[in-house]
């Protein structure tokens, strides 16, 4: 799903031990859940239509601390491979969503079991062309200080080598126009992995002036007929950077042993604006 990333940052020196190693993955996984676990934001992306002015999003934290962030615009961009990453160099004549966006506050002190309201408004200019501009809301988390005394720093010292900081960012989409889009899917491949996983890979294609952002499902085919649905991903999305991207969808279980074909569908639901319904029936190998 690409309506949400998550990075963690090692803020100190790296480690030279197998046992630091180890020690800092482990932490790093049990931060990262409890992190995650701990801030929730709705809606995790964010769609500006022609006619609409503002619009809100709402920070929950469900953690045990004060949880504190800051937040800015990034620009990123989606790659063939489905991932955001950031713009290498940004182009001074290009606009972009941030450019049009004003947003507020600018930090979050969020106590626990309480919610935070982000308010954004757009204002876009009276030469803008009609299109989709894209921009990244960041949330960088920003670390408690905590007193200690010098026995717990250098006990500290011994069992972590780093700081995680938390960051996570949604999309903020503004459009203008009636623009329309359409997509295809094509070379549908499915994989077999260790202990029975299953993994059905395809690209999804995109023409048109918007990004795409729907659902999909794999069922199995017994003759004409959709069987039992073995695969779904939610919220998969295609941006105008990259024409086409490459899905990748875990199955519950393998393909039955009498099936022959599987039937993909790719749908936007509406939601943010698009209606694209796209159908693929597959014959196996």
């Amino acid at each position: 799903m690409n309506a949400l990333f998550i990075t963690l940052f090692d803020t100190t020196k790296p480690m030279k031990t197998l046992s630091q190693v180890v020690s800092v993955i482990l932490l790093t996984v049990c931060l990262f859940s409890q992190a995650h676990a701990g801030l929730l934001i709705n809606p995790k992306r964010v769609v500006l239509a022609d006619r609409d002015r503002s619009a809100t999003l709402d920070l929950m934290n469900e953690g045990s601390e004060v949880a504190r962030y800051q937040i800015f615009f990034e620009q990123k961009m989606m790659n063939e491979a489905g991932a955001i990453v950031d713009v290498p160099e940004l182009d001074e004549d290009a606009v972009y969503a941030k450019d049009m966006i004003r947003y507020s506050p600018r930090r979050v002190d969020i106590a626990p079991g309480q919610k935070q309201t982000i308010r954004l408004a757009v204002r876009r200019p009276k030469d803008l062309p009609a299109g989709e501009y894209i921009s990244h809301l960041v949330f960088k988390e920003i670390p408690s200080k905590v007193d200690r005394t010098p026995e717990s720093q250098s006990e500290e010292r011994l069992k972590l080598a780093f700081r995680p900081t938390l960051k996570l960012a949604i999309p903020i989409i503004v459009r203008k126009g009636e623009l329309d889009a359409s997509g295809a899917i094509s070379e549908v491949r499915l994989f077999s992995k260790e202990q029975d996983q299953s993994l059905l890979s395809f690209h999804l294609q995109r023409n048109g002036e918007r990004s795409l952002y729907g659902d999909v499902e794999i069922y199995e085919m017994a003759g004409d007929q959709l069987g039992e649905r073995i695969g779904f991903a939610r919220g998969i999305a295609l941006y105008t950077t990259v024409s086409q991207r490459k899905v990748n969808v875990p199955l519950v279980r393998p393909v039955s042993e009498d099936i022959n074909s599987l039937f993909v569908r790719y749908d936007e639901g509406g939601k943010y604006g698009g209606t694209n319904v796209v159908e693929l029936p597959v014959t196996l190998d």
